[in-house]
């Protein structure tokens, strides 16, 4: 509980914002590219 606590605590920041934008997309990204269709497996 307290790890979530300072997760929140550190996205009531703007620096903690930008950090939590880029691991969202970090993560995002990383997901379409394991889910991605390989086109040798044709």
């Amino acid at each position: 509980m307290g790890g979530i606590l300072e997760i929140v605590a550190m996205l009531k920041e703007p620096t903690g914002m930008a950090i939590a934008v880029v691991v969202i997309g970090a993560g995002y990204f990383f997901v379409k590219w394991v889910f991605a269709e390989n086109p040798d497996d044709v």
